[in-house]
């Protein structure tokens, strides 16, 4: 895939395409090597414009892939198995679980983010909740991917970059969550009236 996108680097908008169809593929195909696909565009199209094709594909194609899984759940097939008691125990931890356990998963690029969507659309995960989860943990994943993939080199040579990439995360984090508890307050007030 890097070959692909680097033999069409000329053609900035065409390589965006390219990269963008690629990262969202990889979001309903996971055999896709994501972490390769994030590098790539970061290296042909920039830091910048690479994570940002990569997260925004990303991003959507998680919010559509959630959506079928959890129009799936509602299938004859997968509701014979809605009162077993082994799936009611995993539908109810996966529902109490909250925007932490989402953005840190979705922010470790060894999780499969795929088992996770289609996890949390069959047990109809809280959307808000795992929409900015999603969103914050894939920015911090895919910040890192790109900021790597743009120049390795100078990341082991310049520690200063870790140091700012390191405050990132942590704003990120803070930012994510204030938004998330922002979110379920306002759901609150909401079902109060």
């Amino acid at each position: 895939m890097e070959q692909i996108l680097y033999s069409i680097a000329d053609h900035k908008m065409l390589s965006a395409i390219v990269g963008f169809i690629l990262i969202v593929l990889e979001t309903f195909a996971p055999i896709l090597p994501l972490m390769a696909i994030v590098l790539a565009n970061a290296f042909v199209l920039g830091m910048w414009m690479g994570f940002l094709v990569s997260w925004v594909g990303s991003s959507i194609a998680s919010i559509i892939l959630y959506y079928v899984a959890k129009k799936f759940s509602k299938m004859k097939f997968f509701t014979r198995y809605e009162s077993n008691i082994k799936v009611v125990k995993i539908k109810s931890w996966i529902k109490k679980q909250g925007f932490n356990s989402i953005f840190i998963s979705y922010a470790c690029p060894f999780i499969p983010d795929f088992l996770i969507t289609t996890t949390s659309g069959f047990a109809e995960f809280d959307i808000k909740t795992f929409i900015s989860g999603m969103v914050c943990g894939k920015f911090i994943m895919f910040l890192l991917i790109s900021y790597i993939g743009e120049d390795v080199g100078s990341l082991f040579s310049n520690p200063k970059k870790i140091v700012v990439f390191s405050i990132a995360i942590l704003i990120s984090w803070i930012v994510g969550q204030r938004v998330n508890n922002k979110i379920h307050k306002e759901s609150i007030g909401k079902i109060k009236k």
